[in-house]
């Protein structure tokens, strides 16, 4: 941040708040060689994510942090021999084990690029670093949720050629490596041991939180524009999962104690005169409507009405959903739902079934779902993808506390105040509200009602210049910067 003086002449800013998948940003980088594979984009051709892993039988306890197969390959040199996983060095890998029976875990680590994309390129597109030469299995997936299978990866690095099953301009961000049977495998690391993967792709940085994110850059000399890339609705129905499961502990609360507070702070967060429905979800065929949509929102009820829950029963997600469709029919224009659910259905109904029926009543419905601590139940994740991507709308991880508040307050339309220097309030709105014009050049405070509230201090604004805050995510919190070009 710079601390260049006020210049007299008037300037203005443009604030644009993209709430989409990826905010993309050119990055450059040094082209980088490993066990004689040359990456073009470096080491932003390695996979950034963890998305899920189950370990399957044998696996010890020093093979199976999966994070381990995140960035480039440290376990080997650059011949690929040396330092491997089960040779009783620093491990470096992840082992996916193997199946003792029929009735056993298969193993499987899904990893996603944020920094890159895999595409198919002249010769094999994507490289498994695997130490202890064992095969995995390896599908590729452009949305986290329908998958294409590639073939098998053995080797050191395995490589792989997407080409024959994907069409040109195709981009993938998931892998899924799962491993394959093989009896009696009682060493150290059983089944694949995952260093690293790399694609061949774009090499392009992307900012991410979960599957969303924010950016927000001050344009050239024009008017003061707030934008959505993803615009929320002032109509919101929030669908809460309070079955058995949301019992369980997190950091020695109860899930339903840390999603009750979230609840409350997005409820706090809402603009006045916004249109909130509330329904939760616990036991087969019952889904209980707390606050409808078309009843004047009683925020101190709806408040105690929360705290309330008490959580118990099965996932009954697709009769929630039906019953939504019933709650949305009086309420014209733009709606967003928010799903939080730590599960998937339990009780033989299809939810994206009853999510294709609400997106085809001319609800006008956009989804935010958000996977509260689905850790590796990949099945559940995949729901939940299917269910935002028939309504248009976004997934989002959230593993804790912090990160289900962050979630839930993306799903809001998120305010902010602008101060000048002497303390005075400017202008104030929400992102997606058309901004608020001229604003004259001087050093001003941008404080965004996020949670936590981002508060960016001695932001300068001046006639000959472009100003540019980026917010990206570290460690489950919204950073920002700003720039004075």
């Amino acid at each position: 941040m710079n601390g260049r003086g006020p210049a007299r002449s008037m300037g203005v800013i443009a604030i644009s708040l993209f709430l989409v998948s990826v905010l993309g940003l050119t990055l450059l980088a040094e082209p980088t060689t490993y066990a004689g594979v040359t990456f073009p984009h470096g080491d932003l051709a390695f996979a950034d994510r963890v998305v899920a892993y189950v370990a399957a039988s044998c696996v010890r306890n020093a093979y199976d942090d999966p994070e381990e197969a995140l960035g480039p390959p440290d376990a080997l040199t650059s011949s690929c021999s040396g330092c491997y996983g089960c040779e009783g060095c620093d491990t470096h890998a992840v082992a996916l084990g193997f199946r003792l029976s029929e009735i056993d875990d298969r193993g499987y680590l899904v990893i996603e690029f944020t920094n890159n994309v895999l595409m198919d390129v002249p010769g094999d597109d994507l490289f498994v670093f695997i130490t202890n030469g064992k095969p995995a299995y390896a599908e590729i997936s452009a949305n986290g949720f329908t998958w294409i299978p590639v073939g098998e990866a053995a080797g050191c690095p395995a490589s792989i050629d997407i080409g024959p099953y994907v069409d040109e301009d195709d981009e993938f961000r998931f892998v899924r490596l799962t491993d394959v049977p093989a009896d009696e495998d009682h060493s150290d690391c059983p089944g694949a041991s995952i260093d690293a993967i790399g694609a061949m792709g774009t090499g392009e940085e992307e900012v991410f939180f979960g599957e969303a994110s924010g950016g927000l850059a001050i344009q050239p000399v024009g008017q003061l524009v707030f934008s959505f890339g993803q615009r929320t609705s002032d109509v919101i129905l929030i669908l809460l999962d309070t079955t058995s499961s949301m019992g369980e502990l997190i950091d020695e609360r109860a899930k339903i104690e840390i999603a009750k507070d979230a609840v409350i702070g997005l409820l706090d967060r809402l603009p006045d005169g916004a249109t909130v429905g509330f329904r939760t979800f616990a036991s087969c065929e019952q889904s209980k409507l707390i606050s409808p949509l078309d009843d004047p929102l009683d925020l101190t009820a709806l408040r105690a009405a929360v705290r309330a829950i008490v959580p118990g029963g099965s996932t009954p997600l697709a009769y929630a959903i039906e019953q939504a469709i019933d709650d949305c029919a009086s309420i014209p224009g733009p709606k967003t739902v928010v799903i939080v659910s730590d599960g998937m259905e339990t009780c033989k109904g299809n939810p994206i079934q009853a999510t294709q029926d609400l997106a085809s009543s001319g609800a006008q419905m956009t989804a935010y779902t958000i996977g509260f601590d689905v850790g590796g139940n990949l099945a559940a994740r995949e729901q939940l993808i299917a269910i935002a991507g028939v309504l248009s709308g976004e997934y989002l991880d959230a593993e804790d506390a912090e990160e289900l508040t962050l979630a839930l307050s993306l799903a809001a339309p998120l305010s902010y105040t602008i101060t000048d220097r002497d303390g005075n309030v400017v202008y104030s709105g929400r992102l997606g509200d058309a901004g608020p014009g001229q604003l004259p050049a001087g050093t001003y405070t941008i404080v965004i009602d996020a949670a936590p509230p981002i508060e960016l201090e001695n932001v300068v604004v001046s006639g000959d210049g472009t100003t540019r805050v980026i917010i990206d995510s570290v460690g489950g919190q919204l950073r920002a910067e700003v720039f004075e070009d």
